[in-house]
C-alpha cells in the first residue's frame, strides 16, 4: 500500500481549525468539476481534489477503497492557508494493469529537498534561491517527461522548504539515487553551487552545508561510475 502526494484545494473557510496533520479524509465524486473528488473530514466538506489529478476519480470510479490522510499545509506568500497536503492509498489496489501515479512530489522531490538544504542553511529561502529551485524542477519535470498543474512546481519547493533533510536523510537520498537515477547526481550538484551563489554571496552556513553535500553527492557519482564500469 503505497500512498501517494497530492492537494485538496477549494478550501472551506473552517479548515484550519478543524483539520490537524495525521487526520483521515473520506473521498466522493465532487459537484465542483467533472473529475473533481470531495474531500470531508467527518461530515463536513473540506474542499477537493483537482481534476486535474484524474487519478484520483478514476479509482473512485473503479470503485478502490481510499486511505486518506492530512500529510501538511500549504501556504501561500501572504501566510494564507492555500492547500491541504494529503497522502491518498489505494488500498489492494496493486493490479499490474494500473498505470503509475507520478507528480513533481513523488519524482524529484527528494531532489528538491537536497537544493533546500542549501538554500535554507541561514534560515530562510530567499526569492531568487527560490527560483533557482524552481527553474531546477521544470527543466527535470520535462526530462521525466512529466506535465506538472499550474502552481505544482512552486508548491513542490514550498514542501521541500518545510521537509528539508538532516545529513543522515541526504546520504540516503544519495545511495537510492545512486542505484536508481544516477544521472541526476552532477545535475544536483551543480544546481546547489547556482542556489548557493546565486544571491551574489556564500554565507558560512551555505558553504558548509555546500561542502557536506558535495561529498555525498561526488560519492554517490563514484558509486555510480563503479558499478557501470562493472556491469
Amino acid at each position: 500500500m503505497r500512498p501517494h502526494p497530492c492537494v485538496v484545494v477549494g478550501l472551506s473557510v473552517d479548515t484550519i481549525s478543524r483539520v490537524r496533520e495525521g487526520d483521515r479524509l473520506t473521498l466522493a465524486p465532487g459537484p465542483q468539476a467533472p473529475g473533481a473528488v470531495a474531500c470531508f473530514h467527518g461530515e463536513t466538506c473540506i474542499g477537493h481534489i483537482p481534476a486535474s489529478r484524474g487519478w484520483v476519480a478514476s479509482s473512485l470510479a473503479e470503485g478502490d477503497s481510499h486511505q486518506v490522510t492530512v500529510t501538511g499545509f500549504d501556504t501561500d506568500a501572504e501566510g494564507k492557508l492555500a492547500q491541504v497536503e494529503i497522502a491518498v492509498a489505494i488500498l489492494g489496489g496493486d493490479r499490474p494493469e494500473r498505470p503509475p501515479i507520478r507528480s513533481v512530489i513523488s519524482e524529484i522531490g527528494d531532489e528538491l529537498r537536497i537544493l533546500a538544504v542549501v538554500g535554507a542553511a541561514d534560515g530562510r529561502l530567499a526569492p531568487a534561491e527560490r527560483g533557482v529551485i524552481e527553474e531546477f524542477a521544470a527543466a527535470r519535470a520535462a526530462e521525466l517527461r512529466l506535465v506538472p498543474d499550474e502552481g505544482e512546481i512552486a508548491h513542490a519547493v514550498r514542501w521541500a522548504r518545510r521537509h528539508v533533510p538532516d545529513t543522515l536523510d541526504v546520504a540516503g537520498i544519495v545511495r537510492r539515487l545512486t542505484k536508481e537515477r544516477p544521472e541526476a547526481l552532477p545535475l544536483i550538484e551543480e544546481a546547489c553551487a547556482v542556489v548557493a551563489e546565486v544571491d551574489g554571496r556564500i554565507a558560512p552556513e551555505e558553504r558548509q552545508s555546500m561542502i557536506t553535500l558535495q561529498a555525498l553527492l561526488e560519492q554517490g557519482m563514484a558509486a555510480a561510475k563503479k558499478g557501470g564500469a562493472g556491469a
